[in-house]
């Protein structure tokens, strides 16, 4: 995570905001990927998630929810956020619980609800 940020660090220093808000997506989707592999999630995982409606925010530590805060500080807008740009930025590396997301409809809403989620608590904290 550290390293994403760095990286955002010295591109909006070097290029400015409008160029952060255009790679904004790849620096967050590597977040994305980097929270998996650490949380180690499978597809037990998610379906156990799903089945409880367990909330993602609710399960960060505080120092996820910090980088979390400081991305939305520096990018702004998290909009592109979606559930497409979710499951592209993890069906390299997971490839099993991308397929998941896509041939389970109550595991897609799920994850549109904890999307929505993350971005109202980093928008309200930020």
């Amino acid at each position: 995570m550290l390293g994403y940020m760095d990286k955002l660090k010295q591109y909006a220093g070097i290029f400015g905001t409008g160029l952060l808000h255009q790679i904004a997506p790849e620096i967050v989707g590597g977040i994305i990927n980097e929270f998996f592999h650490q949380w180690r999630v499978d597809v037990d995982k998610v379906i156990d998630n799903v089945q409880r409606n367990r909330c993602i925010w609710d399960e960060l530590k505080p120092e996820h929810r910090r980088q979390l805060n400081s991305l939305a500080k520096k990018v702004g807008d998290l909009n592109f956020i979606t559930s497409t740009m979710f499951i592209n930025s993890i069906k390299k590396d997971f490839p099993a619980v991308a397929s998941l997301f896509l041939g389970w409809p109550e595991a897609m809403e799920w994850l549109k609800r904890q999307i929505e989620e993350l971005k109202a608590q980093v928008n309200n904290e930020a």
